[in-house]
């Protein structure tokens, strides 16, 4: 397929393709800039209750880069949508549906974590024990809510990449740029139960991760290109 049969029946979307493509490309760099700030701090993952209660500033600043990243997913995936939609239209449109639900999971994941810095402070001051208790029970909660948060997004935006990948199998992208997706999001699915259950090797959701940052990055930056030259 050509990049006119597929880009040049509406340019009007250009702008759309454009913006979203330098979204996605950000959006990959991000998981990877994340994974380089947990080794350089050794911050533990998943992040323990305690720890979080009582030096929240790291876990806090952490999980608000992976939000601004996941939020640059929204305008990735209409840019994904518009240069795909001329394949097959309807496997691109549950695609979206899935990655749009995704996004949310993922925010209300990463402001689950966030808001433990707000009763940190009344933590730290406390001398009661029941009072810490409480606090502690509380933190563990809003922790073990978020892995189901991030888990179904996950689960969601991996089902979505798979869909997307087989699309680009037919379109612009390519055979070679579909199959890392495919095989990438694939991976990504063990992601969750590679952080939730410590018995899976950590190689498995780190390399998840790597893969979906790339093709994240490479796909990004070709949309970029395509929504420049429509």
């Amino acid at each position: 397929m050509t990049k006119e049969k597929v880009f040049d029946k509406d340019p009007s979307w250009k702008g759309v393709i454009k913006w979203g493509g330098l979204s996605l490309f950000v959006a990959g760099l991000v998981p990877i800039i994340f994974i380089l700030s947990i080794f350089i701090t050794q911050q533990t993952m998943p992040v323990p209750a305690k720890e979080a209660l009582e030096n929240p500033a790291l876990p806090t600043n952490l999980f608000l880069l992976a939000a601004i990243g996941e939020l640059l997913l929204l305008p990735a995936v209409l840019a994904l949508y518009f240069s795909l939609k001329d394949v097959k239209k309807t496997p691109m449109f549950m695609a979206t549906g899935l990655w749009l639900l995704a996004v949310p999971m993922f925010l209300a994941s990463r402001g689950l974590i966030i808001s433990l810095s707000q009763i940190s402070a009344r933590y730290m001051a406390t001398t009661n024990a029941t009072m810490k208790a409480a606090y502690l029970a509380s933190a563990e909660l809003a922790l073990e809510t978020q892995n189901i948060y991030a888990t179904m997004g996950l689960i969601f935006l991996a089902v979505a990449s798979i869909i997307i990948g087989l699309v680009m199998l037919k379109g612009v992208f390519g055979k070679r740029i579909g199959y890392l997706v495919i095989v990438a999001s694939i991976w990504t699915i063990f992601t969750p139960f590679g952080v939730i259950f410590m018995s899976i090797p950590f190689i498995i959701p780190f390399m998840g991760v790597i893969l979906t940052a790339v093709w994240q990055i490479i796909v990004g930056a070709k949309l970029y290109k395509l929504g420049k030259d429509v």
